[in-house]
C-alpha cells in the first residue's frame, strides 16, 4: 500500500502547495490562507527531507555529502546482518527446538516394514556380489593368509582345498542373506537400548558419544556448536558486490521506508498546523 500511496501523496501535496502559493502571489484571498499554506509547506518539507535521507542511505550523490552509506559500510553491514541472523533468527537453540517438533515417535510396525523392504530391494544385488569371482578370490586369499600352516596342510593334502572352503563360506553367506529379516522384537529391543530418536539426538551423556568423542554433550549440541551460522552468512554475503548487499536490504525494507515518507508528510503537516495554532493563541505575529 505504501509503495502506491507515497509517490501520489507527495505529488498531491506539491500540487496543492503550488496552487496555494500561486493564488497568494496573484493576490487571491481564501479562508485560512496562511494556515493552509503552512500546513502544506510543512507536509512537503517533511516528505522531501525523508525522501532525501532515504536516498542518501542507498545512493551515492555528489551533491549530497555523506550519501551512499550502505555502499560505504557494506562490510560492517554484513557483519551486523550475520550477528543478527545468528542471535535472533537462526541459532542452535531455535534449530534444536524446530528439529524436536519434526521428530515423531517411531512406529515399530512401520519401521519393520520399511527396513525389510530395503533389505528385499538390495538382496539380489548382495547375492550377485557374493557370487562374483572377485569375492571368491578375496575369500580364498584371506583363508590362505589367516589359516597359515593348517590351511596349507589341508590344501596340500586335499582334505579341504582353499577353493572348496571359499565355496562353502559363500554358500553359507547366500543362505544367511536369504533368511535375513528384521523382526518387531529386534526393533523394540534396539529402541529400548538406544531410546527414542529424540533421546538419541538430544539427550546428553550418550554412550556412543562418550565412547568415541569423550564428551557429555548431545549429538545435536555437538553438531550445532560446530555449525558457524554467523560465519556462513558473512561468507555468503561477502561474495556479493556492495550494490548487491544494498539491494538486498532495500528489497526487504522498501515498504517500511515508503511509510516513513508518508509519515514525514503527515507529521510535517501536523507540526506546521500545531505551530500555527499555538502562535495564534499566543498572539504572535505570523
Amino acid at each position: 500500500m505504501a509503495d502506491r500511496l507515497a509517490p501520489y501523496l507527495m505529488l498531491f501535496i506539491f500540487f496543492c502547495l503550488a496552487l496555494a502559493l500561486t493564488a497568494s502571489l496573484s493576490g487571491m484571498i481564501f479562508p485560512q490562507q496562511l494556515l493552509i499554506i503552512q500546513v502544506l509547506l510543512g507536509g512537503f518539507i517533511g516528505g522531501i527531507t525523508n525522501k532525501i535521507a532515504i536516498t542518501m542511505l542507498f545512493e551515492k550523490k555528489w551533491f549530497l555529502p555523506g550519501s551512499g552509506v550502505l555502499l560505504k559500510k557494506h562490510k560492517d553491514i554484513i557483519r551486523s546482518l550475520a550477528r543478527t541472523v545468528e542471535t535472533h533468527l537462526v541459532n542452535s537453540e531455535m534449530l534444536q527446538a524446530e528439529m524436536k517438533k519434526l521428530l515423531k515417535p517411531v512406529n515399530s510396525e512401520k519401521a519393520e516394514h520399511i527396513i525389510n523392504n530395503v533389505i528385499d530391494e538390495f538382496r539380489d544385488d548382495v547375492h550377485a556380489y557374493l557370487g562374483s569371482e572377485k569375492v571368491h578370490d578375496e575369500i580364498r586369499d584371506a583363508l590362505r593368509t589367516k589359516l597359515g600352516f593348517l590351511g596349507r596342510f589341508l590344501n596340500v593334502t586335499r582334505i579341504k582345498e582353499y577353493d572348496e572352503m571359499a565355496e562353502v563360506i559363500v554358500r553359507e553367506l547366500h543362505e544367511r542373506i536369504d533368511r535375513l529379516r528384521v523382526s518387531r522384537q529386534m526393533i523394540l529391543r534396539t529402541m529400548q537400548k538406544v531410546g527414542t530418536l529424540e533421546d538419541f539426538l538430544f539427550k546428553p551423556n550418550n554412550e556412543l558419544v562418550l565412547r568415541h568423542y569423550h564428551t557429555d554433550r548431545s549429538i545435536a549440541q555437538m553438531f550445532f556448536d560446530n555449525l558457524d551460522i554467523k560465519g556462513m552468512v558473512a561468507d555468503k554475503l561477502a561474495t556479493y558486490e556492495p550494490s548487491r548487499v544494498r539491494d538486498i536490504i532495500e528489497e526487504n525494507i522498501r515498504s517500511h521506508l515508503l511509510w516513513l515518507e508518508v509519515f514525514g508528510v503527515l507529521l510535517g503537516m501536523l507540526f506546521a498546523g500545531g505551530l500555527y495554532l499555538v502562535m495564534r493563541a499566543a498572539s504572535i505575529p505570523l
